[in-house]
C-alpha cells in the first residue's frame, strides 16, 4: 500500500516537473517572439516575468538584459522628444525610466545632472475675524498658495488645515542655481468648488493676497565656488533663525511690485521700491552635490481687517524654535532627501 503510494507521488512529479519547464520557458520564448519583431518593450515583459519564474537561467538574464539596452534607447529618445516640446515632467520621467532599465547609460547619465530637483515650502498662519455666510454654502474650500516660477508657469499646493504648512516638489532642466531665487508667491486663497441649480460642480479662487505675476527686473551678482564638501542637514542650521527682534508690521500688498535680486556673499538682496520682500522667499538650501534645492518661504501670517473686505501679510520672525514650521515638516521621511545643504542664501530687503 505505501509502496503505491510513492509509486503515485513519484508519477505526479514526473508530470509536474515537465508541466513546471514548459509554463518557466513560455515567456522567454514569447520574448524571442516579440525581439524579433522588434517589439522591445514587449520583450522585456516577458523575458522579466521568465527571468522572476527562473531567476539563475543565464540565457534569460543575458535576454533581459538586451532589451533593458533597447528599451532604455527608445526612452530616452522619447525624453529628448519631449524636452522639444519642452513637456519637461514627461521627459524627466523617460529619463528616469532609461536609467533604471539601464545604469551604464552614460549619455542618459549625462543629462541626469542637467536637472534640478526643487522642494517649495512655507506656512500660513490665517486669522478670520468673519467668515462669510456664502463661503459657507460650497462642496468643498481648500487653502491654496500659487508660486510664479522663473518660466512664467504658475505651480498650485494645498496648504494643510491641521498645520498650515504647505510644500510643492517640482523639477527644472538646465537651470543656474542663481535662477531658483527667481520663484515668488503669486497669490494665496482658498479653492472653493461648489454645485450649481443644474447640478454642475465649478471651482473658483477667491484670493486673500495677490501679489500677480512677478519677475525680476535684473538678476545681478555671483554665486562663488564655497560649497561644503560634506553635505549638512537643514535642521542643524535653523537655530541660526531665530532672532529677538521685532516682528514687521503688517501691510496690504501692492498688486503690482516690481524688484530685483542682487547676490552678495550669503545673502540675496531683494530690493524694491516698496521696500518689502514677502513675495520672495525666506531661505534657499542648495545641494549642489545632489542637484537639489529647497526654497523656505518661511511662515506667512495673513489677517482680514475689521471691515472684512481687505488682508493684510507679514512674515513671522522665530523668536524660539516653535516658531518655526520646519521641526514639524521634517517629519515628513518622503522629502528628506531635500534636508540637506551645502551652501544656504537668507534672503534680505
Amino acid at each position: 500500500m505505501i509502496y503505491r503510494r510513492i509509486s503515485r507521488i513519484k508519477i505526479f512529479f514526473l508530470i509536474l516537473i515537465p508541466w513546471f519547464i514548459a509554463a518557466c520557458s513560455f515567456h522567454y520564448d514569447q520574448g524571442l517572439e516579440l525581439e524579433q519583431q522588434e517589439r522591445w518593450a514587449e520583450a522585456a515583459i516577458e523575458y522579466r516575468i521568465a527571468v522572476v519564474e527562473n531567476p539563475d537561467d543565464p540565457e534569460i538574464l543575458a535576454a533581459l538584459t538586451r532589451m533593458n539596452v533597447l528599451v532604455a534607447q527608445e526612452n530616452f529618445e522619447t525624453y529628448q522628444h519631449y524636452l522639444k516640446k519642452k513637456e519637461y515632467h514627461k521627459a524627466f520621467r523617460r529619463l528616469e525610466t532609461a536609467l533604471i532599465q539601464n545604469p551604464e547609460f552614460g549619455e542618459a547619465r549625462k543629462e541626469m545632472r542637467l536637472w534640478w530637483h526643487l522642494l517649495i515650502t512655507g506656512k500660513v498662519e490665517l486669522e478670520f475675524n468673519r467668515f462669510s455666510s456664502n463661503l459657507r454654502l460650497a462642496e468643498e474650500m481648500v487653502l491654496q498658495v500659487r508660486i510664479n516660477t522663473p518660466n512664467g508657469k504658475i505651480l498650485s499646493g494645498n496648504i494643510s488645515s491641521e498645520t498650515g504648512i504647505f510644500f510643492l516638489e517640482n523639477i527644472v532642466y538646465r537651470t543656474n542655481p542663481k535662477q531658483l531665487a527667481e520663484y515668488t508667491i503669486n497669490s494665496i486663497g482658498l479653492k472653493i468648488k461648489r454645485k450649481s441649480s443644474l447640478g454642475y460642480v465649478r471651482s473658483e479662487f477667491n484670493k486673500f493676497i495677490n501679489f500677480r505675476v512677478l519677475s525680476p527686473l535684473q538678476v545681478s551678482g555671483d554665486i562663488n565656488s564655497s560649497f561644503l564638501k560634506t553635505p549638512q542637514n537643514v535642521l542643524d542650521h535653523r537655530h541660526a533663525l531665530l532672532t529677538d527682534r521685532e516682528a514687521f508690521v503688517t501691510w496690504h500688498p501692492p498688486r503690482l511690485v516690481s524688484y530685483e535680486l542682487k547676490f552678495a556673499g550669503d545673502l540675496i538682496k531683494v530690493i524694491s521700491k516698496s521696500n518689502r520682500g514677502e513675495f520672495a522667499p525666506d531661505i534657499l538650501y542648495l545641494n549642489n552635490s545632489d542637484q537639489r534645492a529647497n526654497l523656505d518661504f518661511g511662515v506667512y501670517q495673513l489677517k482680514m481687517n475689521g471691515s472684512g473686505q481687505k488682508w493684510s501679510i507679514r512674515r513671522k520672525a522665530y523668536r524660539t524654535s516653535e516658531d518655526d514650521y520646519y521641526y514639524g515638516l521634517s517629519s515628513n521621511l518622503s522629502l528628506n532627501r531635500y534636508f540637506y545643504y551645502d551652501r544656504v542664501f537668507r534672503f534680505s530687503q
